[in-house]
C-alpha cells in the first residue's frame, strides 16, 4: 500500500470524502426547488438538510470502531454501497418524509465513509510522508463543502433537483470498482476487541440531543422545556460517557487522545473553521437569490471562488505548515477569514459581482490554511487504533461544527430579520398616517402591507385596491344624492342620468388619484423593506468579525517553545585544565 500504490489509495479515499462532504451543502440552493416539487413545509425541509449532518455526527465514532473490528476496507465498500443506495432513493423521493428517510440511509453510508476514508488514506503512506495525504484529504473536505452549493445550483438549473442525488450513484460505482482493484479485501488486519456498548449508548445519547437542540432551538425557544431537556440529557450523557470510557477495557474513544495538545488544537480549529465557512456558504446564496434576484446558477457561480481558493491554496498551506509549524498558518488563516467577514459587513443589494468574488476568494484562501493545519495536526503521530479513534472524533466534531454553523447563523439571521421587519412595519405605519385616504382604507392597506413584508418575497409589491365595486357604487350613490338635493324633486329623474355620468367620472378620478398615492406608498415601503431587511445579513456578519479574529488565538495552542540545547559538561581529564 506504500509508495505509488499508497498514492492511489489516497486518491481513492479523496473520492469517498468528496462525495460525502459535497452532500453536506449541495441541498442549500436546491432546497427551494425541492420544496416546490414535493410541496413540503419549512419544518420538513429543515429536516431534509439536518438529518444528514446529525446522523454523521452521531454515528461517525461507532462506525469507525466497527470498521477497526471487522476490516476498514470492507467497511469502506459497504459505506459506498449504502451511500449510493441512499442517493438513488433520494432522487426517487415523491414526498418529504420519503426524502428524509432516504437522506438518513445516505448519511448512514457517509458516517462509515468519512472516518474510514481518512484512516485508510493516512495509513496508506509512511509516517514521514504523511503531510501529502493529510493535505489532500483536508483540502478535499473543504473543497467539497464549499463546492456543494455551486454543483447543486448548476445541476438543478440544467437538469432537475433529482440529479443532485443521482449524480452520486456513478461516482460510488466507480469508487467501488477502484476499491476492489486497489484495496486489500481478504485477510486485512483487524482489531480484536469487544464492542463498547455503554460507550456507544452514551455517545449517541450525548450527540443526538445536542444536535437536536441546535437544529430546533430557534423554533422551540432556547429556554423552552424541550431545549432544557436536551441540555440536561447531553450533559449527563457526556459525564456518563467519560466514566464509561475510563472504566472500559476497550473504549470506543480513547480519552488519551485529548492529552495530545496537537490533536486537541486540531479539533478546536476544525470546528470553529467550519462554523465560519458554513456561515457564509449557507446564507450568502440565499441573499443573492432572494435580495439581488440572481438565479440559482448565478448565485452558485458567484460563491465558486471559495472552492477554487481552497483547491489552489491547500497544497501550499500544507507545505508551509510542514516548514514552519501550525501556529502561524492557523493565525493567518483565521485573519484572512476575518477580512472576508469585514467585507461581508458591507454586503447590500447594490454589492457588485466583483465584490462578492473578492470576499469569497479571501474566505476560501483563509480556510485553506485552517483546514490544512487542522487535518495534519489531527493525526499527530498516531498509528493503528489511535489513528482511527482520532479521525472518528475529528470527523464527528467537524460535523458538529457544520450543525453549529447552521444553528447559530440561521437563528441569528431569523432574529435580526424579525427585528428589521418590525422597523419596516413602523416605517409603513408612519407613511400611511400621512396618506390622504379614508381611515377605513388605511386599516385594510396596513393589514395587506404587513403580509407583504416577507423575507421570501422582497420583490413582491402588493397591488392593493382600497375601493371595492360595492364601495365605489356606494360613493357614487351618495354623491348623486348630494348633487340632486338642490334640484326640485320633479326634475330629479331627468337630471339623474346626466348627474350620474359626472359623479361617476369624478369618483373614478378620485379613486385613481388615491390609487396612485397608494402605489407610491407601496413602492416606498417595498424599497425600504428590501434595503432594511437585506441589511440583516451584513449586520450578522459584522457581529461575527470579533469572534473570527478571536479564533486566531487557537494558533497559540500549537505553539512550541524551542528547547535550548543542553551542553554537556566536560569532565576533568588528564592534560585538560
Amino acid at each position: 500500500m506504500k509508495g505509488m500504490g499508497g498514492m492511489k489509495v489516497v486518491l481513492l479515499m479523496c473520492l469517498g470524502i468528496f462525495v460525502c462532504m459535497l452532500d453536506s451543502t449541495i441541498m442549500n440552493i436546491t432546497l427551494p426547488a425541492i420544496q416546490d416539487s414535493l410541496h413540503t413545509s419549512l419544518e420538513t425541509s429543515s429536516w431534509m438538510l439536518n438529518v444528514y449532518t446529525m446522523t454523521i455526527a452521531v454515528l461517525a465514532i461507532p462506525m469507525a470502531r466497527f470498521a477497526e473490528m471487522y476490516g476498514r476496507n470492507k467497511f469502506y465498500i459497504v459505506g459506498l454501497l449504502v451511500f449510493g443506495l441512499g442517493s438513488a432513493l433520494c432522487g426517487l423521493a415523491t414526498n418529504g418524509d420519503y426524502l428524509i428517510a432516504a437522506r438518513f440511509i445516505q448519511s448512514f453510508g457517509a458516517a462509515i465513509l468519512i472516518p474510514c476514508s481518512m484512516v485508510i488514506g493516512i495509513a496508506a503512506m509512511p509516517l514521514e510522508k504523511r503531510t501529502l495525504p493529510l493535505t489532500l484529504l483536508g483540502a478535499t473536505q473543504g473543497l467539497a463543502t464549499a463546492l456543494g452549493p455551486t454543483v447543486g445550483g448548476i445541476i438543478t438549473e440544467k437538469l432537475s433537483w433529482h440529479w443532485v442525488f443521482y449524480v452520486n450513484v456513478p461516482i460510488c460505482l466507480l469508487a467501488i470498482g477502484g476499491a476492489f482493484i486497489i484495496l486489500t479485501i481478504k485477510n486485512e488486519s483487524r482489531v480484536k476487541s469487544k464492542i463498547d456498548w455503554f460507550g456507544l449508548l452514551f455517545s449517541v445519547s450525548a450527540i443526538f440531543p445536542l444536535n437536536l437542540v441546535l437544529i430546533k432551538g430557534n423554533t422551540w425557544g432556547w429556554d423552552s422545556p424541550q431545549a432544557f431537556g436536551c441540555y440536561v440529557i447531553t450533559v449527563l450523557s457526556i459525564v456518563l460517557f467519560i466514566i464509561a470510557e475510563k472504566k472500559s477495557k476497550a473504549p470506543m474513544v480513547n480519552l488519551i487522545l485529548f492529552k495530545d495538545r496537537l490533536f486537541t488544537g486540531s479539533v478546536v480549529t476544525v470546528t470553529t473553521g467550519f462554523i465560519f465557512l458554513i456561515g457564509v456558504m449557507v446564507l450568502l446564496p440565499q441573499f443573492l437569490t432572494n435580495f439581488q434576484h440572481k438565479t440559482e446558477l448565478q448565485a452558485a457561480l458567484l460563491v465558486t471562488p471559495v472552492s477554487a481558493a481552497i483547491f489552489v491554496f491547500s497544497q501550499i498551506a500544507g507545505l508551509l505548515t510542514k516548514k514552519i509549524g501550525f501556529t502561524l498558518p492557523v493565525m493567518f488563516g483565521f485573519a484572512m477569514m476575518g477580512i472576508a467577514y469585514y467585507l461581508l459587513h458591507n454586503l447590500n443589494i447594490h454589492s457588485t459581482s466583483g465584490q462578492i468574488i473578492l470576499l469569497c476568494s479571501l474566505l476560501g484562501f483563509g480556510f485553506s490554511f485552517v483546514i490544512s493545519s487542522a487535518t495534519i495536526a489531527s493525526t499527530s503521530s498516531f498509528e493503528g487504533e489511535m489513528l482511527t479513534a482520532s479521525q472518528s472524533v475529528f470527523s464527528m466534531l467537524r460535523q458538529v461544527g457544520i450543525v453549529l454553523a447552521v444553528a447559530i447563523f440561521v437563528a441569528g439571521l431569523t432574529t435580526t430579520i424579525h427585528d428589521k421587519k418590525q422597523v419596516v412595519v413602523h416605517f409603513a405605519n408612519q407613511k400611511l398616517e400621512k396618506l390622504d385616504v379614508p381611515q377605513s382604507a388605511k386599516k385594510k392597506i396596513f393589514s395587506e402591507t404587513k403580509k407583504s413584508i416577507n423575507i421570501q418575497k422582497q420583490n413582491h409589491k402588493a397591488n392593493q385596491t382600497i375601493i371595492s365595486k360595492a364601495e365605489r357604487q356606494k360613493l357614487i350613490n351618495s354623491s348623486i344624492e348630494k348633487a340632486l338635493s338642490p334640484i326640485p324633486e320633479e326634475q330629479r329623474v331627468e337630471a339623474k342620468e346626466m348627474v350620474y355620468k359626472q359623479v361617476e367620472k369624478q369618483v373614478d378620478e378620485e379613486i385613481d388619484n388615491k390609487g396612485k398615492l397608494i402605489k407610491t406608498y407601496e413602492n416606498q415601503v417595498a424599497d425600504y423593506a428590501l434595503k432594511t431587511i437585506s441589511s440583516s445579513f451584513a449586520d450578522l456578519y459584522k457581529a461575527s468579525i470579533p469572534f473570527v479574529l478571536l479564533c486566531c488565538l487557537t494558533g497559540i495552542v500549537f505553539w512550541e517553545r524551542k528547547k535550548k540545547p543542553v551542553i554537556p559538561k566536560l569532565e576533568n581529564t588528564p592534560g585538560v585544565e
